[in-house]
């Protein structure tokens, strides 16, 4: 399998197509954004105009889109990759977007006598550029041991999440609704304490040691907060986007999630003041402006 198609190369997808350029594959992309798919052209790629057209160069296309409907679009829509699939052509879907949606997907794309397993990632845009991502598959074991050589190129580590599509993007909402929770949780903790007159040193080297330790504060304060630097990353827009998903399987399966639903109420609450488009992280300025917060060293006692 060495004839590729990648539709979707923006912040994730153009690392993800750039490396798979470097491993040696043929690559034929797709984007609305012009820029993205002329700098991956200048790099060895083909061009193409419409998802049906790579199709028709590619053994596999690789979809790396914001939401469902995108997905659906460039599958289902005119000239779309439904129109263009034969025997043994397999769809990989490596965007985030609702598992029923995938699960939908992949019987059309069987019934047409292709194949799909859906494919979304966690690690961001530096892993996506350094081809670390955690890939979480769903899907039929076989089809994953027919892309499992291209999936390593983009990530170091494939996890085979359920034989059905669909899968790979429960286990990824799982993952997304304990960090976007995280954020805030931690956010609302360490205002508290700088309200209180704690310096942010004290509050990150306790809590760093301590029981409330959590991925979010050792791997993304330091970047983003710390730093005051929120431009994406993962975008609040899709996080939102992505809590409201898990949202709809806890509902789907039975599950309580009020917390989540809080949550996904403060990231509305960002996107309104315009913030959707920065890393999810912007939501730690959001709530410090509603806490009366500005700085993140406490008052001094002159000040008082």
């Amino acid at each position: 399998m060495k004839r590729l198609g990648f539709i979707g190369v923006g912040m994730m997808g153009k690392p993800m197509a750039k490396n798979l350029l470097k491993a040696g594959y043929e690559l034929t992309v797709l984007d609305l954004n012009a820029a993205a798919v002329e700098e991956l052209v200048s790099e060895g790629a083909v061009r193409a105009e419409h998802p049906v057209e790579v199709m028709g160069q590619c053994e596999a296309v690789i979809t790396m889109l914001p939401g469902s409907a995108d997905v659906e679009q460039v599958v289902f829509g005119a000239q779309g990759l439904l129109s263009g699939i034969r025997d043994e052509h397999l769809v990989i879907d490596m965007s985030t977007i609702d598992p029923m949606v995938s699960k939908r997907l992949a019987l059309e794309i069987d019934s047409a006598g292709g194949q799909m397993i859906d494919a979304p990632v966690s690690g961001g845009e530096t892993g996506a550029i350094n081809g670390t991502l955690t890939i979480m598959v769903g899907g039929p074991a076989a089809v994953l041991d027919r892309c499992r050589e291209v999936l390593a190129v983009m990530g170091n580590k494939l996890i085979h999440a359920g034989s059905e599509a669909g899968m790979g993007g429960k286990v990824k909402l799982v993952n997304n609704m304990i960090t976007g929770i995280s954020m805030i949780a931690t956010s609302e903790a360490f205002l508290t304490g700088l309200k209180a007159g704690l310096s942010m040193e004290t509050i990150v080297e306790v809590v760093g040691t301590s029981s409330g330790n959590t991925w979010v504060l050792q791997n993304h304060f330091p970047n983003t907060v710390l730093k005051n630097q929120h431009e994406p990353g993962f975008m609040l827009d899709l996080m939102y986007k992505d809590i409201g998903l898990a949202l709809a399987l806890a509902d789907d399966v039975g599950v309580p999630v009020p917390v989540a639903g809080l949550a996904r109420q403060v990231y509305q609450s960002g996107r309104t003041a315009g913030l959707g488009r920065k890393d999810f992280s912007v939501v730690w300025k959001h709530m410090a402006k509603a806490a009366g917060v500005h700085r993140l060293a406490p008052p001094s006692d002159d000040a008082e």
